[in-house]
This record gives structure tokens, C-alpha cells and sequence, in this order.
């Protein structure tokens, strides 16, 4: 079992990690960098978990009364988070498949910041912004509340899915800045 926290604060940890998916083919390197497409379905995916968020005031409160498609809103923002993650671990070259395998990538290239980069990799890491402890921390809860939303019972409310809207905003500028 792997320690998703332990990724953060133990490189050697996150290495070895990052190894064995590559050695899994979990992780594969990918030359096309198709970063662009992975920003722009990011971008898609916001923008429909807001249209379902703001459409609980308007057509679903006429058509569907007493329902509450909160959890489905918070499953569209962390695929639109995942998406921005994937954007970023293709602009150095690699792509996946798997959650883990992603936050495992997203945090050995952009917190940790070296390894296994060829030249022009790690002088991209060189030139870009480092992703912060607190934006990694940011995925795996996120990735443990869309877990809780696809697979538990518990009802969700407006004001979580709100909360995670603003956090999914920033997460998404954070990423566009990187990418240019």
C-alpha cells in the first residue's frame, strides 16, 4: 500500500514510487505533450460542474424538487482538477492512467523538483513555479472527497461543492500559469 502523505515528505520515498509505476507501465513516457488538451478538458469539466452547481436555483429546483446533485458537482470539479494535473505531468514528458500514479508524478517533478528529468525537463523545472505542499495536500483530499462522493452514502451540501469550486479556480490559474 502506498503512503500518499509519506510522497510529500520523503523524496526517496516518492522516487521509489514513481518507478514502480513507470516499471508497471502505469506511467509511460509521452513525447506528444498534450498538456493543451488536458488544460482545455479541465477547463471543460469546471465549467459544466458550475452550470450544474448554479442550475440547483434554477431547473433542477423546478424539474427535480427535495433533489440535490451536490455530489455529482464535486466528482466533475476533481476530474477537472485531475485534468490539470495530467496537463502538468505531460509538459514534462509522461503520462497516466491512474490517480495515484499522477499525484505520485505531479509531486516528485513539481515539489520535489529533480531526478529522473533529461535536460530539458529539469531546466523547465528550472524556469517554472515549484506546486506547493498545500496544492499536493489539495489533490489527495480532493481525490478522498470524490471518493466519498462516487462511493458513500453521506449527502453533500451546496456550500461544499461552493468551497471546492474556489479552490478548483485556483488550482486551474495555478496550473495555467505554470503551463505558459
Amino acid at each position: 500500500m502506498i503512503n500518499q502523505k509519506k510522497l510529500l515528505t520523503d523524496k526517496k520515498y516518492c522516487e521509489k514510487v514513481f518507478k514502480f509505476f513507470l516499471k508497471k507501465k502505469i506511467i509511460k513516457e509521452n513525447k506528444l505533450k498534450t498538456f493543451k488538451k488536458h488544460l482545455d478538458k479541465s477547463i471543460d469539466n469546471l465549467e459544466f460542474a458550475n452550470y450544474i452547481l448554479e442550475e440547483h436555483n434554477h431547473s433542477i429546483r423546478k424539474k427535480l424538487p427535495n433533489k440535490k446533485f451536490y455530489d455529482w458537482c464535486i466528482n466533475i470539479y476533481y476530474y477537472s482538477i485531475y485534468h490539470s494535473a495530467l496537463a502538468l505531468i505531460s509538459k514534462v514528458g509522461f503520462e497516466s492512467k491512474n490517480h495515484l500514479a499522477t499525484i505520485t508524478a505531479l509531486t516528485l517533478f513539481y515539489h520535489h523538483k529533480e531526478n529522473i528529468l533529461n535536460k530539458e525537463e529539469i531546466e523547465f523545472l528550472i524556469n517554472t513555479f515549484s506546486i506547493e505542499k498545500k496544492d499536493i495536500n489539495f489533490l489527495l483530499d480532493t481525490k478522498n472527497l470524490r471518493e466519498r462522493a462516487s462511493y458513500g452514502i453521506e449527502s453533500f451540501e451546496q456550500r461544499q461543492a461552493k468551497n471546492l469550486k474556489i479552490q478548483v479556480v485556483e488550482f486551474i490559474n495555478k496550473t495555467r500559469e505554470i503551463l505558459e
